[in-house]
């Protein structure tokens, strides 16, 4: 996972770490990014279509977006959907991100983080993430 970032770097003595050189069509977000172990270029954030795998933990899953549109624009407010087959729900999980909104603690004071909310705030800055009545998911 180490080489999601955009273009290739170059670390000296002729290593090259290769990396994303084009802008995906499908995106990528990880929980390791709040974390600082790596960050995810612009080119996995932003992909053509409105759909991001998930890493977290222990296993992964998908966000996408039904507006085709709307996700590209920087601070409007946008709905997720979000998709986990581990889960089995029975009805869709409906986010709505208002990018800009989230006034909570940062990674360094935030004793008890909600995953999947601090993973949208690596793509959507300080992202104030709505579960529309639904319970969140630790």
């Amino acid at each position: 996972m180490s080489n999601v970032h955009d273009g290739d770097k170059d670390l000296g003595d002729d290593f090259i770490l290769k990396g994303i050189n084009k802008r995906s069509d499908i995106g990528f977000l990880t929980y390791f990014e709040y974390f600082g172990y790596f960050t995810v270029g612009e080119n996995l954030k932003t992909p053509r279509v409105p759909i991001w795998i998930i890493c977290s933990e222990s296993h992964y899953s998908v966000i996408f977006s039904p507006d085709a549109n709307n996700y590209k624009k920087v601070g409007v407010p946008l709905d997720l959907v979000y998709y986990d087959e581990l889960a089995r729900w029975e009805d869709d999980i409906i986010l709505s991100v208002e990018p800009g909104k989230y006034t909570g603690p940062d990674c360094a004071n935030n004793k008890n983080p909600v995953p999947l909310e601090e993973v949208i705030r690596t793509k959507w800055t300080k992202g104030k993430v709505c579960w529309n009545g639904r319970t969140k998911i630790l």
